[in-house]
């Protein structure tokens, strides 16, 4: 599936949606990881992926993995979710006369 950018829309991982993320291991093959983004941590020096795990697929399923940004090989769409735009603070209005 490829998720199709509209006009003037930032192309980014949006929180809600379904990823598969293939990133560096310890060993030669790489560790694939499917689920549900959540965001991103701060993982030592460095930014992580938060991924909660998909409950249906094998290995650990309702887990939160962190796969830092650095060991990314790939990222494959599964389910896009448009994320809702944060509503901006309404700060108080002074007028002066």
């Amino acid at each position: 599936m490829v998720a199709n950018k509209s006009e003037g829309e930032e192309t980014k991982l949006s929180r809600g949606s379904t990823y598969r993320v293939t990133s560096k291991g310890s060993g030669p093959e790489p560790i694939v990881t499917v689920g549900v983004f959540k965001g991103y941590t701060s993982f030592g020096q460095d930014t992580a992926l938060s991924i909660l795990m998909d409950p249906e697929k094998e290995g650990d399923p309702g887990k939160m993995r962190f796969v830092p940004c650095t060991t990314v090989l790939a990222v494959d769409v599964i389910t896009f979710k448009q994320e809702e735009k944060e509503k901006e603070k309404e700060e108080a209005k002074v007028y002066f006369g």
